[in-house]
């Protein structure tokens, strides 16, 4: 019922609005807990309601923190697990959104990790600039290109951010992820694959089988609310085409497959 309700509205174009309204209940239902957080931890920033919702699609600054750190974690275990000279390194979070796990990476990488992070949002980019210290921030827009020399990372993940984008887009920006790495560089992207069939109405699931992809669109591309699902068959044979596949981490804390890639 659900997902029906939210396609009525995506098809009559009401579906941002409704995000709108959502946004005001979200803020009223978590002020207090929010509250308490920001009391017991007054020198944590956290980002505007806002860029945290648009971004998440919650306003809950307790699991913002702790799952941002959980897979900033995650994310140093995979490097060392999977980079023969891990340290010192140049790492990308493409797709920053608010610092939700970017601003974790220096305490988890080490201090002489590099540590960048780019998005299409220019007030999530000057709200991270002014307030995460020890993070290198760019600007990016929806499509490539981005302001680094080829070959510069070693290390770049993403989290959630093909799962906003078209067919076309993703694969211009899979090329410009390989341009700005180099032989060996370690990929990580979250995609949203056979654990969100349950979501998926019954032409959807149908088109998902047949085609390996379904997008959610008329909104915003790159927005939360424009949404995107991959089949791992269509990831291999068609995306992920030029990388090889060292680790596949299906729905694991992220909620999301997560695909460990290296580039030949």
């Amino acid at each position: 019922m659900k997902q029906r309700m939210i396609r009525a509205l995506r098809t009559v174009g009401l579906l941002t609005a409704a995000e709108r309204v959502h946004l005001v209940f979200v803020n009223r239902k978590q002020r207090q807990k929010n509250v308490l957080f920001r009391q017991a931890n007054p020198d944590f920033m956290v980002p505007p309601e806002a860029l945290a919702y648009d971004a998440y699609g919650w306003l809950d600054w307790d699991l913002y923190r702790k799952s941002g750190n959980d897979v900033a974690v995650l994310l140093s275990q995979l490097a060392r697990r999977h980079l023969s000279d891990p340290d010192p390194l140049r790492v990308l979070e493409w797709g920053c959104g608010p610092a939700r796990v970017i601003r974790h990476l220096p305490a988890a990488f080490g201090a002489k990790t590099e540590v960048y992070g780019s998005d299409y949002n220019q007030d999530t980019i000057k709200w991270c600039s002014k307030s995460i210290p020890g993070v290198n921030f760019t600007l990016n827009g929806l499509e490539p290109p981005l302001p680094f020399d080829s070959g510069f990372f070693d290390f770049v993940y993403s989290i959630s951010v093909f799962t906003h984008l078209s067919e076309s887009v993703s694969r211009a920006w899979i090329e410009e992820l390989l341009r700005i790495t180099h032989s060996g560089s370690i990929l990580i992207i979250t995609m949203q694959g056979d654990a969100y069939l349950e979501k998926l109405l019954p032409d959807e699931v149908e088109t998902y089988r047949s085609q390996g992809i379904v997008l959610r669109g008329k909104v915003t591309e790159g927005s939360r609310i424009f949404s995107a699902f991959h089949s791992r068959d269509y990831l291999t044979t068609q995306l992920f085409k030029n990388l090889e596949v060292v680790e596949f981490i299906p729905s694991p804390t992220l909620g999301q497959d997560m695909w460990i890639l290296r580039k030949p």
